[in-house]
Protein backbone atom coordinates (compact mmCIF):
# COMPACT_ATOMS: atom_id res chain seq x y z
CA UNK A 1 0.00 0.00 0.00
CA UNK A 2 1.36 3.41 -0.99
CA UNK A 3 1.25 6.22 1.59
CA UNK A 4 1.44 9.82 0.36
CA UNK A 5 3.02 12.48 2.56
CA UNK A 6 1.08 15.74 2.76
CA UNK A 7 4.31 17.57 1.87
CA UNK A 8 4.70 15.72 -1.43
CA UNK A 9 4.39 17.66 -4.66
CA UNK A 10 4.19 16.15 -8.14
CA UNK A 11 4.49 17.64 -11.61
CA UNK A 12 4.41 15.39 -14.69
CA UNK A 13 5.69 16.41 -18.13
CA UNK A 14 4.18 13.89 -20.53
CA UNK A 15 6.07 14.56 -23.80
CA UNK A 16 7.29 11.09 -24.75
CA UNK A 17 10.99 11.79 -25.35
CA UNK A 18 11.43 14.26 -22.51
CA UNK A 19 8.92 13.19 -19.83
CA UNK A 20 9.95 13.52 -16.20
CA UNK A 21 8.39 13.99 -12.79
CA UNK A 22 9.46 16.62 -10.29
CA UNK A 23 8.62 15.47 -6.77
CA UNK A 24 9.05 17.77 -3.78
CA UNK A 25 9.60 16.37 -0.28
CA UNK A 26 10.80 17.61 3.09
CA UNK A 27 13.52 16.46 5.46
CA UNK A 28 10.84 15.11 7.80
CA UNK A 29 9.61 12.77 5.05
CA UNK A 30 12.97 10.97 5.17
CA UNK A 31 13.27 11.09 8.95
CA UNK A 32 10.19 8.84 9.25
CA UNK A 33 11.91 5.47 9.32
CA UNK A 34 8.63 3.58 8.81
CA UNK A 35 7.63 5.56 5.71
CA UNK A 36 8.56 4.94 2.08
CA UNK A 37 7.19 6.39 -1.13
CA UNK A 38 7.35 3.39 -3.47
CA UNK A 39 7.22 5.64 -6.56
CA UNK A 40 10.78 6.73 -5.83
CA UNK A 41 12.11 3.76 -3.85
CA UNK A 42 14.69 1.56 -5.65
CA UNK A 43 14.35 3.40 -8.97
CA UNK A 44 16.98 5.66 -10.61
CA UNK A 45 16.48 9.29 -9.59
CA UNK A 46 18.39 12.55 -9.34
CA UNK A 47 17.80 14.76 -6.31
CA UNK A 48 18.58 18.29 -5.14
CA UNK A 49 18.79 19.04 -1.43
CA UNK A 50 18.03 22.62 -0.47
CA UNK A 51 18.12 24.95 2.52
CA UNK A 52 18.03 28.75 2.62
CA UNK A 53 21.55 29.19 1.20
CA UNK A 54 22.83 25.86 -0.10
CA UNK A 55 22.17 23.12 -2.63
CA UNK A 56 23.51 19.61 -2.92
CA UNK A 57 23.02 17.44 -6.04
CA UNK A 58 23.04 13.65 -6.00
CA UNK A 59 21.79 10.53 -7.76
CA UNK A 60 20.67 7.16 -6.48
CA UNK A 61 18.87 3.92 -7.22
CA UNK A 62 18.20 3.52 -3.48
CA UNK A 63 17.19 6.98 -2.30
CA UNK A 64 16.05 5.95 1.17
CA UNK A 65 19.30 4.14 1.82
CA UNK A 66 21.20 7.12 0.46
CA UNK A 67 19.35 9.58 2.64
CA UNK A 68 20.04 7.63 5.81
CA UNK A 69 23.68 8.70 5.27
CA UNK A 70 22.73 12.31 4.39
CA UNK A 71 20.72 12.67 7.60
CA UNK A 72 23.80 11.75 9.64
CA UNK A 73 25.99 14.33 7.85
CA UNK A 74 26.00 17.49 9.97
CA UNK A 75 27.12 19.59 6.99
CA UNK A 76 23.84 18.76 5.22
CA UNK A 77 21.31 21.18 6.71
CA UNK A 78 18.72 20.69 3.99
CA UNK A 79 15.03 21.18 4.69
CA UNK A 80 13.63 20.43 1.24
CA UNK A 81 14.36 17.84 -1.46
CA UNK A 82 13.49 17.99 -5.15
CA UNK A 83 13.48 14.54 -6.77
CA UNK A 84 13.63 14.13 -10.54
CA UNK A 85 12.30 10.88 -11.93
CA UNK A 86 11.74 9.62 -15.49
CA UNK A 87 10.98 6.37 -17.27
CA UNK A 88 14.00 7.17 -19.45
CA UNK A 89 16.34 7.12 -16.46
CA UNK A 90 18.96 4.43 -16.06
CA UNK A 91 22.44 4.42 -14.51
CA UNK A 92 23.93 6.36 -17.45
CA UNK A 93 21.22 9.02 -17.70
CA UNK A 94 21.11 9.85 -13.97
CA UNK A 95 24.90 10.29 -14.01
CA UNK A 96 24.41 12.60 -16.99
CA UNK A 97 21.67 14.71 -15.35
CA UNK A 98 23.64 14.89 -12.09
CA UNK A 99 26.73 16.15 -13.93
CA UNK A 100 24.76 18.76 -15.86
CA UNK A 101 23.05 20.01 -12.71
CA UNK A 102 26.34 20.32 -10.81
CA UNK A 103 27.91 22.23 -13.68
CA UNK A 104 25.03 24.65 -14.20
CA UNK A 105 24.01 25.18 -10.58
CA UNK A 106 27.62 26.01 -9.73
CA UNK A 107 27.52 28.87 -12.27
CA UNK A 108 24.01 30.02 -11.32
CA UNK A 109 24.17 32.80 -8.75
CA UNK A 110 21.22 31.96 -6.51
CA UNK A 111 22.60 29.26 -4.16
CA UNK A 112 25.91 27.97 -2.87
CA UNK A 113 26.64 24.48 -4.23
CA UNK A 114 27.99 22.05 -1.61
CA UNK A 115 29.18 19.30 -3.98
CA UNK A 116 32.89 18.55 -3.61
CA UNK A 117 33.01 15.45 -5.81
CA UNK A 118 32.82 16.13 -9.53
CA UNK A 119 30.05 14.72 -11.67
CA UNK A 120 30.73 11.60 -13.70
CA UNK A 121 32.51 11.70 -17.04
CA UNK A 122 29.78 11.13 -19.60
CA UNK A 123 30.30 8.86 -22.58
CA UNK A 124 27.82 8.40 -25.38
CA UNK A 125 24.94 6.08 -24.50
CA UNK A 126 21.62 5.10 -26.00
CA UNK A 127 19.16 7.96 -25.45
CA UNK A 128 21.70 10.70 -24.66
CA UNK A 129 20.00 13.20 -27.01
CA UNK A 130 16.64 12.62 -25.32
CA UNK A 131 18.22 13.34 -21.94
CA UNK A 132 19.87 16.50 -23.28
CA UNK A 133 16.46 17.70 -24.49
CA UNK A 134 14.90 16.73 -21.18
CA UNK A 135 17.48 18.74 -19.26
CA UNK A 136 16.38 22.00 -20.92
CA UNK A 137 12.85 21.42 -19.61
CA UNK A 138 14.14 20.36 -16.18
CA UNK A 139 16.14 23.58 -15.93
CA UNK A 140 13.14 25.72 -16.88
CA UNK A 141 11.14 24.02 -14.12
CA UNK A 142 13.93 24.60 -11.59
CA UNK A 143 13.78 28.31 -12.41
CA UNK A 144 10.02 28.24 -11.74
CA UNK A 145 10.68 26.50 -8.42
CA UNK A 146 13.23 29.14 -7.39
CA UNK A 147 16.15 26.72 -7.34
CA UNK A 148 17.85 28.30 -10.35
CA UNK A 149 17.67 31.91 -11.52
CA UNK A 150 19.49 32.26 -14.84
CA UNK A 151 18.66 30.92 -18.29
CA UNK A 152 20.98 28.28 -19.75
CA UNK A 153 22.03 30.72 -22.50
CA UNK A 154 23.12 33.26 -19.88
CA UNK A 155 25.12 30.66 -17.96
CA UNK A 156 26.93 29.53 -21.13
CA UNK A 157 28.51 33.00 -21.31
CA UNK A 158 29.87 32.99 -17.75
CA UNK A 159 33.56 32.50 -16.95
CA UNK A 160 32.73 30.19 -14.05
CA UNK A 161 30.71 27.89 -16.31
CA UNK A 162 33.32 27.75 -19.08
CA UNK A 163 36.21 26.96 -16.74
CA UNK A 164 34.47 25.05 -13.97
CA UNK A 165 36.51 22.09 -12.64
CA UNK A 166 33.24 20.11 -12.72
CA UNK A 167 33.40 19.95 -16.52
CA UNK A 168 33.23 16.56 -18.21
CA UNK A 169 36.66 15.83 -19.70
CA UNK A 170 37.81 13.94 -22.78
CA UNK A 171 39.94 10.80 -22.48
CA UNK A 172 43.04 12.81 -23.44
CA UNK A 173 42.29 15.47 -20.82
CA UNK A 174 41.62 12.86 -18.11
CA UNK A 175 44.92 11.15 -18.89
CA UNK A 176 46.84 14.44 -18.55
CA UNK A 177 45.09 15.26 -15.25
CA UNK A 178 45.76 11.84 -13.77
CA UNK A 179 49.37 11.77 -14.93
CA UNK A 180 50.22 15.15 -13.38
CA UNK A 181 48.24 14.52 -10.17
CA UNK A 182 49.96 11.16 -9.68
CA UNK A 183 53.40 12.76 -10.04
CA UNK A 184 52.54 15.52 -7.57
CA UNK A 185 51.26 13.07 -4.95
CA UNK A 186 53.96 10.42 -5.31
CA UNK A 187 57.18 12.43 -5.81
CA UNK A 188 58.89 15.25 -3.93
CA UNK A 189 59.35 17.46 -6.99
CA UNK A 190 58.02 17.60 -10.57
CA UNK A 191 57.80 19.87 -13.62
CA UNK A 192 54.97 19.72 -16.19
CA UNK A 193 54.16 21.60 -19.40
CA UNK A 194 50.62 21.47 -20.86
CA UNK A 195 50.43 22.64 -24.47
CA UNK A 196 47.74 22.81 -27.16
CA UNK A 197 45.93 25.17 -29.50
CA UNK A 198 43.32 27.66 -28.23
CA UNK A 199 40.13 25.77 -27.36
CA UNK A 200 41.75 22.46 -26.45
CA UNK A 201 40.85 22.93 -22.77
CA UNK A 202 44.23 23.76 -21.26
CA UNK A 203 42.78 26.00 -18.53
CA UNK A 204 40.01 23.52 -17.71
CA UNK A 205 42.59 20.75 -17.32
CA UNK A 206 44.74 22.96 -15.08
CA UNK A 207 41.79 23.81 -12.81
CA UNK A 208 40.69 20.17 -12.69
CA UNK A 209 44.15 19.23 -11.42
CA UNK A 210 44.00 21.95 -8.75
CA UNK A 211 40.56 20.78 -7.65
CA UNK A 212 41.53 17.10 -7.54
CA UNK A 213 44.63 18.03 -5.56
CA UNK A 214 42.59 19.86 -2.91
CA UNK A 215 39.64 17.44 -2.71
CA UNK A 216 39.93 13.68 -2.54
CA UNK A 217 37.52 12.68 -5.29
CA UNK A 218 36.61 9.43 -3.56
CA UNK A 219 35.51 10.97 -0.27
CA UNK A 220 34.76 14.55 -1.32
CA UNK A 221 36.76 15.75 1.68
CA UNK A 222 39.93 17.86 1.81
CA UNK A 223 42.96 15.81 0.94
CA UNK A 224 44.61 14.61 4.14
CA UNK A 225 47.90 16.32 4.97
CA UNK A 226 47.51 19.09 2.37
CA UNK A 227 47.65 22.73 3.46
CA UNK A 228 45.88 25.07 1.03
CA UNK A 229 48.46 27.76 1.78
CA UNK A 230 50.99 25.54 -0.01
CA UNK A 231 49.06 25.83 -3.30
CA UNK A 232 49.33 28.79 -5.67
CA UNK A 233 47.64 29.66 -8.97
CA UNK A 234 49.55 32.28 -10.98
CA UNK A 235 47.65 34.31 -13.62
CA UNK A 236 49.76 36.57 -15.92
CA UNK A 237 46.66 38.14 -17.51
CA UNK A 238 45.75 41.01 -15.17
CA UNK A 239 42.39 41.54 -16.89
CA UNK A 240 41.38 37.97 -15.92
CA UNK A 241 42.72 37.85 -12.36
CA UNK A 242 39.45 38.82 -10.65
CA UNK A 243 37.52 36.23 -12.69
CA UNK A 244 39.88 33.45 -11.54
CA UNK A 245 39.62 34.58 -7.93
CA UNK A 246 35.83 34.55 -8.12
CA UNK A 247 35.83 31.06 -9.64
CA UNK A 248 38.28 29.72 -7.04
CA UNK A 249 36.10 31.08 -4.24
CA UNK A 250 32.83 29.77 -5.66
CA UNK A 251 34.05 26.20 -6.29
CA UNK A 252 35.28 25.90 -2.71
CA UNK A 253 39.02 26.36 -3.30
CA UNK A 254 39.30 29.42 -1.04
CA UNK A 255 42.56 29.54 0.86
CA UNK A 256 44.84 28.85 -2.10
CA UNK A 257 46.97 31.74 -3.38
CA UNK A 258 45.78 33.40 -6.61
CA UNK A 259 48.18 36.13 -7.75
CA UNK A 260 49.84 37.74 -10.73
CA UNK A 261 53.45 36.60 -11.36
CA UNK A 262 55.04 39.69 -9.76
CA UNK A 263 52.70 39.44 -6.75
CA UNK A 264 53.51 35.74 -6.35
CA UNK A 265 57.26 36.32 -6.59
CA UNK A 266 57.12 39.05 -3.95
CA UNK A 267 55.06 36.89 -1.59
CA UNK A 268 57.16 33.77 -2.22
CA UNK A 269 60.39 35.63 -1.40
CA UNK A 270 58.88 36.50 1.98
CA UNK A 271 58.20 32.85 2.83
CA UNK A 272 60.72 30.75 4.70
CA UNK A 273 59.98 27.76 2.47
CA UNK A 274 58.88 26.93 -1.08
CA UNK A 275 55.30 26.47 -2.21
CA UNK A 276 54.60 22.77 -2.70
CA UNK A 277 52.29 23.15 -5.69
CA UNK A 278 52.33 26.03 -8.19
CA UNK A 279 50.20 26.28 -11.34
CA UNK A 280 50.67 28.92 -14.05
CA UNK A 281 48.01 29.59 -16.68
CA UNK A 282 48.91 31.42 -19.94
CA UNK A 283 52.64 30.98 -19.24
CA UNK A 284 53.46 32.52 -22.65
CA UNK A 285 52.67 35.88 -20.96
CA UNK A 286 55.30 35.45 -18.23
CA UNK A 287 57.82 38.29 -18.43
CA UNK A 288 61.45 38.66 -19.36
CA UNK A 289 63.35 41.92 -18.81
CA UNK A 290 62.60 44.64 -21.36
CA UNK A 291 64.11 48.09 -20.97
CA UNK A 292 61.03 50.03 -22.07
CA UNK A 293 59.07 48.52 -19.18
CA UNK A 294 61.88 48.70 -16.63
CA UNK A 295 59.64 50.35 -14.04
CA UNK A 296 57.24 47.38 -14.07
CA UNK A 297 59.97 44.72 -14.29
CA UNK A 298 62.23 45.66 -11.38
CA UNK A 299 61.64 42.25 -9.86
CA UNK A 300 63.61 40.72 -12.76
CA UNK A 301 66.83 42.63 -12.04
CA UNK A 302 69.60 40.53 -10.45
CA UNK A 303 73.15 41.19 -9.30
CA UNK A 304 74.43 39.68 -12.55
CA UNK A 305 71.88 41.20 -14.92
CA UNK A 306 68.35 39.98 -15.50
CA UNK A 307 66.23 36.88 -15.05
CA UNK A 308 62.72 35.79 -16.07
CA UNK A 309 59.49 35.32 -14.13
CA UNK A 310 59.56 31.63 -15.04
CA UNK A 311 62.94 31.14 -13.36
CA UNK A 312 61.87 33.03 -10.24
CA UNK A 313 58.60 31.11 -9.96
CA UNK A 314 60.39 27.81 -10.47
CA UNK A 315 62.82 28.66 -7.65
CA UNK A 316 59.87 28.84 -5.24
CA UNK A 317 58.01 25.66 -6.26
CA UNK A 318 58.51 21.97 -5.57
CA UNK A 319 55.87 21.01 -8.13
CA UNK A 320 55.29 23.37 -11.07
CA UNK A 321 52.72 22.99 -13.86
CA UNK A 322 52.59 25.44 -16.79
CA UNK A 323 50.01 26.03 -19.53
CA UNK A 324 51.67 27.34 -22.70
CA UNK A 325 50.95 28.27 -26.34
CA UNK A 326 54.02 29.38 -28.29
CA UNK A 327 51.86 31.30 -30.78
CA UNK A 328 50.52 33.68 -28.12
CA UNK A 329 53.62 35.69 -27.17
CA UNK A 330 52.68 39.21 -28.33
CA UNK A 331 55.16 41.69 -26.80
CA UNK A 332 58.94 42.02 -26.34
CA UNK A 333 58.46 41.67 -22.57
CA UNK A 334 56.78 38.27 -23.02
CA UNK A 335 59.23 35.46 -22.38
CA UNK A 336 61.07 34.57 -25.59
CA UNK A 337 60.03 31.27 -27.19
CA UNK A 338 63.60 29.99 -27.45
CA UNK A 339 64.37 30.91 -23.83
CA UNK A 340 61.14 29.26 -22.66
CA UNK A 341 62.01 26.10 -24.59
CA UNK A 342 65.46 26.02 -23.01
CA UNK A 343 64.14 26.55 -19.48
CA UNK A 344 61.50 23.81 -19.86
CA UNK A 345 63.68 21.28 -21.67
CA UNK A 346 63.44 18.80 -18.77
CA UNK A 347 59.71 19.31 -18.11
CA UNK A 348 57.33 16.46 -18.82
CA UNK A 349 55.28 17.45 -21.88
CA UNK A 350 51.52 16.91 -22.09
CA UNK A 351 49.80 17.78 -25.39
CA UNK A 352 46.05 18.46 -25.73
CA UNK A 353 44.96 17.94 -29.32
CA UNK A 354 41.17 18.04 -29.70
CA UNK A 355 39.50 21.41 -30.36
CA UNK A 356 36.40 22.01 -28.19
CA UNK A 357 35.78 25.77 -28.41
CA UNK A 358 35.45 26.76 -32.05
CA UNK A 359 32.64 25.48 -34.27
CA UNK A 360 35.11 25.86 -37.15
CA UNK A 361 36.89 22.72 -35.97
CA UNK A 362 40.52 21.71 -35.58
CA UNK A 363 41.67 22.96 -38.99
CA UNK A 364 40.69 26.61 -38.51
CA UNK A 365 43.63 27.47 -36.27
CA UNK A 366 46.12 25.87 -38.64
CA UNK A 367 44.41 27.83 -41.46
CA UNK A 368 44.93 31.06 -39.48
CA UNK A 369 48.60 30.27 -38.90
CA UNK A 370 49.08 29.51 -42.60
CA UNK A 371 47.49 32.65 -43.98
CA UNK A 372 48.83 34.97 -41.30
CA UNK A 373 52.16 33.44 -42.38
CA UNK A 374 53.02 32.45 -38.81
CA UNK A 375 53.61 28.74 -39.45
CA UNK A 376 52.79 25.97 -41.90
CA UNK A 377 53.02 23.26 -39.25
CA UNK A 378 49.87 21.32 -40.23
CA UNK A 379 48.54 20.44 -43.69
CA UNK A 380 45.49 22.59 -44.40
CA UNK A 381 42.79 21.61 -46.90
CA UNK A 382 41.08 24.92 -47.59
CA UNK A 383 38.04 23.86 -49.61
CA UNK A 384 34.99 23.90 -47.35
CA UNK A 385 37.05 24.62 -44.23
CA UNK A 386 34.80 27.51 -43.17
CA UNK A 387 31.52 25.66 -43.71
CA UNK A 388 29.57 25.66 -40.46
CA UNK A 389 31.56 28.64 -39.15
CA UNK A 390 30.24 32.17 -39.66
CA UNK A 391 33.32 33.92 -41.09
CA UNK A 392 32.65 37.09 -43.07
CA UNK A 393 34.72 39.90 -44.60
CA UNK A 394 32.85 43.16 -44.00
CA UNK A 395 33.00 46.32 -46.14
CA UNK A 396 33.79 48.81 -43.36
CA UNK A 397 34.41 49.20 -39.64
CA UNK A 398 30.87 50.56 -39.36
CA UNK A 399 29.37 47.44 -40.97
CA UNK A 400 31.43 45.19 -38.70
CA UNK A 401 30.52 47.19 -35.58
CA UNK A 402 26.79 47.16 -36.43
CA UNK A 403 26.81 43.41 -37.16
CA UNK A 404 28.55 42.61 -33.87
CA UNK A 405 26.05 44.74 -31.90
CA UNK A 406 23.14 42.93 -33.57
CA UNK A 407 24.73 39.56 -32.79
CA UNK A 408 25.24 40.65 -29.17
CA UNK A 409 21.55 41.50 -28.88
CA UNK A 410 20.78 37.94 -29.97
CA UNK A 411 23.57 35.86 -28.40
CA UNK A 412 25.33 38.16 -25.88
CA UNK A 413 29.11 38.16 -25.41
CA UNK A 414 29.93 39.43 -28.91
CA UNK A 415 32.66 42.08 -29.16
CA UNK A 416 34.52 44.14 -31.76
CA UNK A 417 38.31 44.29 -31.34
CA UNK A 418 41.21 45.73 -33.30
CA UNK A 419 44.95 45.72 -33.78
CA UNK A 420 46.83 48.45 -31.94
CA UNK A 421 46.92 50.89 -34.84
CA UNK A 422 45.31 53.95 -33.20
CA UNK A 423 46.35 56.16 -30.29
CA UNK A 424 44.27 55.84 -27.10
CA UNK A 425 43.12 59.47 -27.03
CA UNK A 426 40.05 58.78 -24.89
CA UNK A 427 42.23 57.57 -22.04
CA UNK A 428 42.94 61.25 -21.30
CA UNK A 429 39.75 62.84 -22.64
CA UNK A 430 36.50 60.86 -22.87
CA UNK A 431 35.01 63.45 -25.20
CA UNK A 432 37.44 62.51 -27.98
CA UNK A 433 37.37 59.45 -30.23
CA UNK A 434 40.13 56.98 -31.13
CA UNK A 435 39.26 55.14 -34.35
CA UNK A 436 37.89 56.58 -37.58
CA UNK A 437 36.38 54.36 -40.28
CA UNK A 438 38.29 55.08 -43.54
CA UNK A 439 35.18 54.15 -45.56
CA UNK A 440 32.31 55.87 -43.74
CA UNK A 441 34.08 58.41 -41.55
CA UNK A 442 32.25 57.09 -38.46
CA UNK A 443 34.13 57.45 -35.16
CA UNK A 444 34.67 54.88 -32.41
CA UNK A 445 36.30 54.60 -28.99
CA UNK A 446 38.81 52.17 -27.58
CA UNK A 447 37.97 50.14 -24.47
CA UNK A 448 37.39 52.49 -21.52
CA UNK A 449 39.01 49.99 -19.13
CA UNK A 450 41.25 46.94 -19.42
CA UNK A 451 40.44 44.74 -16.43
CA UNK A 452 37.12 42.99 -16.87
CA UNK A 453 36.32 44.83 -20.12
CA UNK A 454 34.78 41.77 -21.84
CA UNK A 455 31.96 41.63 -19.26
CA UNK A 456 31.59 45.37 -18.77
CA UNK A 457 28.04 46.55 -19.47
CA UNK A 458 28.93 48.97 -22.29
CA UNK A 459 31.83 47.04 -23.83
CA UNK A 460 29.79 46.19 -26.94
CA UNK A 461 29.73 49.97 -27.61
CA UNK A 462 33.55 50.10 -27.69
CA UNK A 463 36.44 48.54 -29.62
CA UNK A 464 38.63 46.24 -27.52
CA UNK A 465 42.36 45.60 -27.91
CA UNK A 466 44.49 42.49 -27.41
CA UNK A 467 45.06 43.36 -23.74
CA UNK A 468 41.33 43.07 -22.99
CA UNK A 469 40.75 39.92 -24.97
CA UNK A 470 43.58 37.38 -24.79
CA UNK A 471 42.48 34.30 -22.88
CA UNK A 472 38.76 35.10 -23.26
CA UNK A 473 36.01 33.33 -25.20
CA UNK A 474 33.38 35.21 -27.21
CA UNK A 475 30.33 33.97 -29.04
CA UNK A 476 31.25 36.17 -32.03
CA UNK A 477 34.26 38.38 -32.54
CA UNK A 478 34.70 41.24 -35.00
CA UNK A 479 38.37 41.87 -35.85
CA UNK A 480 39.56 45.14 -37.39
CA UNK A 481 42.94 44.91 -39.14
CA UNK A 482 44.65 48.27 -38.61
CA UNK A 483 47.08 50.15 -40.81
CA UNK A 484 50.06 48.50 -39.09
CA UNK A 485 49.47 45.25 -41.02
CA UNK A 486 49.28 45.05 -44.80
CA UNK A 487 49.84 42.82 -47.82
CA UNK A 488 52.34 43.79 -50.53
CA UNK A 489 50.33 42.21 -53.35
CA UNK A 490 47.24 43.67 -54.99
CA UNK A 491 46.54 40.95 -57.56
CA UNK A 492 47.08 40.70 -61.31
CA UNK A 493 46.00 43.25 -63.92
CA UNK A 494 43.29 40.91 -65.16
CA UNK A 495 41.77 40.77 -61.67
CA UNK A 496 43.06 37.30 -60.80
CA UNK A 497 44.85 36.66 -57.52
CA UNK A 498 47.88 34.45 -56.86
CA UNK A 499 48.14 33.73 -53.13
CA UNK A 500 51.71 32.50 -53.52
CA UNK A 501 52.75 36.08 -54.36
CA UNK A 502 51.09 37.63 -51.32
CA UNK A 503 53.34 38.59 -48.43
CA UNK A 504 52.21 40.10 -45.14
CA UNK A 505 54.21 43.14 -44.07
CA UNK A 506 54.10 45.46 -41.06
CA UNK A 507 54.49 49.21 -40.73
CA UNK A 508 56.20 50.11 -37.44
CA UNK A 509 55.21 53.78 -37.68
CA UNK A 510 51.53 52.76 -37.63
CA UNK A 511 51.85 50.55 -34.53
CA UNK A 512 50.82 52.51 -31.42
CA UNK A 513 51.64 50.10 -28.58
CA UNK A 514 54.85 51.68 -27.30
CA UNK A 515 55.59 48.69 -25.08
CA UNK A 516 55.03 46.41 -28.07
CA UNK A 517 57.84 47.89 -30.16
CA UNK A 518 61.29 46.29 -29.90
CA UNK A 519 64.11 48.61 -28.85
CA UNK A 520 65.25 50.71 -31.80
CA UNK A 521 68.12 49.17 -33.72
CA UNK A 522 67.60 45.65 -32.35
CA UNK A 523 64.94 44.42 -34.77
CA UNK A 524 66.50 43.75 -38.18
CA UNK A 525 63.96 44.19 -41.02
CA UNK A 526 61.19 44.41 -38.40
CA UNK A 527 61.07 40.61 -38.17
CA UNK A 528 60.49 40.56 -34.41
CA UNK A 529 57.72 43.16 -34.61
CA UNK A 530 56.12 41.33 -37.51
CA UNK A 531 55.94 38.12 -35.46
CA UNK A 532 54.28 39.96 -32.53
CA UNK A 533 51.70 41.70 -34.73
CA UNK A 534 50.76 38.53 -36.63
CA UNK A 535 50.39 36.63 -33.37
CA UNK A 536 48.14 39.38 -31.99
CA UNK A 537 45.77 38.89 -34.92
CA UNK A 538 46.01 35.11 -34.49
CA UNK A 539 44.81 35.50 -30.89
CA UNK A 540 42.02 37.93 -31.83
CA UNK A 541 40.80 35.77 -34.74
CA UNK A 542 40.60 32.69 -32.51
CA UNK A 543 38.28 34.22 -29.87
CA UNK A 544 34.91 33.66 -31.60
CA UNK A 545 33.16 30.36 -30.82
CA UNK A 546 30.43 30.68 -33.47
CA UNK A 547 31.93 33.12 -35.91
CA UNK A 548 34.38 35.85 -36.82
CA UNK A 549 33.79 39.03 -38.88
CA UNK A 550 36.80 40.92 -40.26
CA UNK A 551 37.66 44.17 -42.03
CA UNK A 552 41.07 45.52 -43.06
CA UNK A 553 41.73 49.25 -43.29
CA UNK A 554 44.46 48.68 -45.90
CA UNK A 555 42.91 47.82 -49.33
CA UNK A 556 45.51 45.17 -50.23
CA UNK A 557 44.98 43.39 -46.88
CA UNK A 558 41.22 43.52 -47.50
CA UNK A 559 41.73 41.86 -50.91
CA UNK A 560 43.91 39.20 -49.30
CA UNK A 561 41.23 38.43 -46.69
CA UNK A 562 38.54 38.20 -49.36
CA UNK A 563 40.64 35.77 -51.38
CA UNK A 564 41.52 33.37 -48.57
CA UNK A 565 37.87 33.30 -47.49
CA UNK A 566 36.69 32.71 -51.08
CA UNK A 567 38.83 29.59 -51.52
CA UNK A 568 37.88 28.22 -48.07
CA UNK A 569 34.09 28.30 -48.27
Amino acid sequence: MKVESEASFLVVFPTKLSSFELIKKTRKDFEQIDFKDFDIDTVPVVYIQRDKKNLYVGKSTDIYGRFSAHLKDISKTFTEIIIIKSELFNESSIKHIETLLIDYLLADKKFNLLNKIKGQNIHSYNGIEDVNNMFVKIWDKLIEEGIASERLEEIHNKFIYKYSPFKTLSANQIEVCQDILKAMLSTSESRHLITGDPGTGKTIVLLNIVYALIYNQTTGKDREGLDREDVALVIPQNHSLSSYRDLIRKVGLHGITVLSPSQFIKKAKGKAYKYKYVFVDEAHRLKQYFGKQARDLKHLITENGHTTELELISNHAYHLTLVYDKYQTIRPADIDTAIFKQLTADYKKHILRKQFRLKSGDQYLAWLRKYLQIANDVAVYEKGLLKGYDFKVMDSISDLYTAIKELDDKHELCRAVAGYSWEWATQKDGNLHDITDPVTGDEFKWNSKTKGWINQENSVEEIGCIHTTQGSDLNYVGVIFGEEIDCNYAGEEDGSYDLSKANIIVKPEKYKDRNGLPIKGTDINNEELKSYIKRIYYVLLSRGINGCYVFATNPNMQKYLNEIVRISQ
